[in-house]
């Protein structure tokens, strides 16, 4: 990399404040006027009535949904406890199968009601038609 100097960086300098000392001189000025300036009106933005009715009824879809996902969710990881402590605890072939069924239907229960409370919300909110301009 290229250093300047000190002395090209003076002399710079110098050249450049000998070229802008002009003269300078003052631009007409109108006379003040003696009304006042108009106030600026503020643009007030009222929502699209369909916007907001669309972003209430998606928040509500949207919370609808995180609930039976997060009990199904439970439903499943406390019937794999279940299964776990009942294999772990199972002495004969037929205890650790009847703990794989109880499991096996824990897990389509779960399934059903999160279907259930997914049916239950109805169909998913569409957002509102955009205006032509």
């Amino acid at each position: 990399m290229k250093h300047i100097s000190a002395k090209n960086v003076a002399l710079l300098v110098a050249a450049g404040l000998i070229s802008s000392s002009g003269v300078a001189m003052a631009a007409d000025t109108p006379a003040p006027t003696t009304s006042a300036p108009a106030a600026p009106t503020a643009k007030v933005h009222t929502p699209n009535p369909a916007v907001v009715a669309y972003k209430a009824a998606i928040a509500t879809y949207h919370a609808g949904r995180v609930a039976a996902d997060t009990a199904a969710k439970s439903a499943i990881e406390s019937a794999k406890a279940t299964r776990d402590a009942a294999l772990a605890a199972a002495t004969t072939p037929e205890a650790k199968s009847a703990a794989r069924t109880a499991f096996k239907s824990a897990v389509a229960s779960a399934k059903a009601a999160h279907d259930a409370a997914i049916a239950a919300l109805g169909a998913k909110p569409t957002p509102p038609v955009k205006a032509t301009k």
